[in-house]
């Protein structure tokens, strides 16, 4: 057996880049465009790049006043389980404006719509349709693929039991391998420290 320590963030990477491989290998080539890299910049490509005036939207909520090179900005706050508004002075310079998701959406289905050719090749399905994909279980599907989503079952089981409002309605809360040739994912063995969640 083999062991590797991990930070949480690491774990986080690892955990996601599994999960990448696994629906890659399952055919859902429209996962691309959830990696960082390419969420990010659509997001800042669709974000507008004036100078922020009064009225405009933020993440945080809307501009109410600019003075003295900050920006007043009324946004909802979660506090003790409740929203409430609450008002707070940005310095001007570091004020994104929010993103112009109509057009974050529509070049994400742009995306979509150029992959599914190159997917179904790739399957030899010219039928599959727009976000379909393999399931797990598929034999079309590397077994290498099956190891991958056994490994991020059990990471995220691990999580599951370190969360105190746990529910045992989520996926999380079992572990179904789903490589069962000679029981290596039994093997599978994941310890997270006291303060990981």
């Amino acid at each position: 057996m083999n062991t590797l320590k991990l930070t949480d963030e690491q774990l986080w990477i690892v955990q996601d880049a599994l999960d990448f491989y696994s629906r890659i290998g399952a055919g859902q080539f429209e996962r691309i465009k959830d990696h960082p890299t390419f969420q990010s910049f659509i997001e800042s490509l669709c974000r507008p790049t004036k100078k922020p005036e009064v009225g405009d939207r933020t993440p945080q909520g809307e501009i109410l006043e600019i003075k003295n090179g900050k920006a007043l900005i009324n946004g909802s706050v979660g506090k003790d389980g409740h929203w409430v508004e609450e008002k707070a002075w940005i310095k001007l310079k570091d004020v994104k404006l929010s993103t112009d998701y109509s057009r974050y959406h529509q070049i994400r289905d742009d995306a979509d719509r150029a992959l599914l050719r190159p997917r179904n090749i790739l399957i030899n399905d010219i039928t599959m349709p727009l976000h379909g994909s393999w399931g797990i279980y598929n034999p079309s599907v590397d077994d290498s693929c099956r190891i991958a989503f056994d490994i991020i079952q059990v990471i995220r089981h691990e999580k599951w039991k370190k969360n105190p409002n746990r529910s045992n309605m989520t996926v999380d809360s079992h572990i179904h391998f789903s490589h069962r040739k000679d029981k290596s994912s039994d093997q599978i063995i994941c310890e997270l420290n006291e303060q990981s969640r």
